[in-house]
């Protein structure tokens, strides 16, 4: 195997391809005949010739992609345009709605038609995601068991009375399950919510 610079069965012969003599993004294979070497283009789609110099008759000469888009030939009559930021539609032709990323706390902008529509993440509501959802006013409370709720920026937190424990006071509190105690120490349950810890010597 030789290395990119030269060709042949003893890589005897300088590569012709460094030179990149094919245009327009063709691909150069080098030719060995005998002691001498060549290459061939192969022309991407929409140009022709030795050198892929000529460009074909292709829909994309036409620049049907507006606002600055680029047209990709999928065939020599059929097209793709990548448009730029703040663009849309088969010809660029559409402001997009969601290139100022109008949904705040996380939301998903969806273009629609000429305007947009937020999908809220869990704790947002309103057009563009900006109000905080209250979840201590959801009826019945998130905190259970008779837990207090507070409301916090898209999100809640539940204080739970002693006997309950969880995110949402939900789990009945079992003092040594699992147990407090740090550093090899044992726990003993004395009442319903309460424990004493026996340490290490």
């Amino acid at each position: 195997r030789c290395s990119g610079a030269y060709v042949g069965e003893r890589c005897q012969l300088p590569n012709p391809c460094l030179s990149s003599p094919c245009k327009n993004a063709g691909t150069c294979t080098p030719v060995v005949r005998g002691s001498t070497v060549d290459y061939t283009c192969a022309c991407r789609l929409g140009f022709t010739d030795e050198l892929c110099l000529t460009p074909r008759d292709n829909v994309c000469l036409s620049n049907p992609c507006r606002n600055g888009g680029t047209c990709d030939l999928l065939t020599l009559s059929e097209y793709k345009c990548r448009c730029p930021p703040g663009w849309s539609g088969k010809t660029c032709q559409q402001a997009d709605p969601c290139a100022s990323n109008p949904c705040a706390n996380g939301g998903q902008c969806v273009p629609f038609e000429a305007h947009y529509i937020c999908r809220c993440t869990a704790g947002f509501h309103g057009a563009n995601c900006k109000q905080d959802v209250n979840e201590c006013n959801i009826s019945p409370s998130v905190c259970k068991n008779g837990g207090s709720c507070t409301n916090e920026v898209g999100t809640y937190q539940c204080s739970c009375k002693p006997a309950y424990t969880g995110q949402n006071c939900e789990h009945l509190y079992v003092p040594c399950n699992p147990s407090p105690c740090q550093n090899g120490g044992t726990c003993r349950q004395i009442g319903d919510t309460t424990y004493d810890c026996t340490c290490l010597p």
